[in-house]
């Protein structure tokens, strides 16, 4: 911007307070460039305490819809978001409270977290079903050689069992006696 396209905007004013309606024709007959109509609607938003997003930003600037989407996005973008800010500092120098211009951006701020925090989760959800689905392929792969393990091992393994007529039955006391040994609490410390 130069004191050219102040001027421009000087003029528009002064027609508008002459009682002609502020509208995109006024504007391009002055010759005030789109990007200045956008900061000054942006502005204006933000101190009419009222939501300032891309559609409300076109809607009082006085420029063609399309055009502005197109040509300006980035600008929309960054006047939506540092614009409320900059007003809010300014009004703040004056004494006023937080408007709802900075209301909505701290909204779009947490909408923009939660999103981020969805987008992380899902992702976590994925990494979680692929490593899941390896272990059981795992699973079903070494199944069949745990198994052929186990079995090996049941038919080397074998089991002891008591068998009728032995010395515990022959003799009566020895059995009696190893008990006793094993269960008596030691005296050495």
């Amino acid at each position: 911007m130069n004191s050219d396209d102040i001027a421009a905007l000087t003029r528009v004013a002064a027609r508008i307070e002459a009682g002609e309606d502020l509208t995109t024709e006024l504007m391009g007959q002055e010759g005030v460039p789109v990007a200045l109509r956008l900061v000054i609607a942006a502005v204006t938003l933000a101190a009419a305490d009222m939501p300032v997003n891309k559609k409300s930003i076109t809607t009082i600037a006085p420029a063609a819809r399309s055009a502005t989407y197109r040509d300006h996005a980035a600008l929309l973008d960054q006047a939506k978001a540092v614009i409320p800010a900059l007003v809010q500092a300014q009004l703040g120098l004056a004494g006023t409270k937080i408007s709802a211009a900075d209301l909505a951006r701290q909204l779009e701020a947490a909408h923009a977290t939660i999103e981020k925090e969805r987008r992380l989760r899902e992702e976590a959800e994925e990494r979680l079903k692929h490593v899941a689905a390896y272990a059981r392929e795992l699973h079903w792969q070494l199944k069949p050689e745990y198994e052929a393990r186990v079995r090996e091992r049941e038919e080397k393994v074998r089991y002891l069992r008591l068998v009728p007529g032995g010395p515990e039955e022959d003799e009566p006391g020895i059995g009696e006696e190893a008990h006793q040994r094993r269960s008596a609490p030691s005296k050495e410390r």
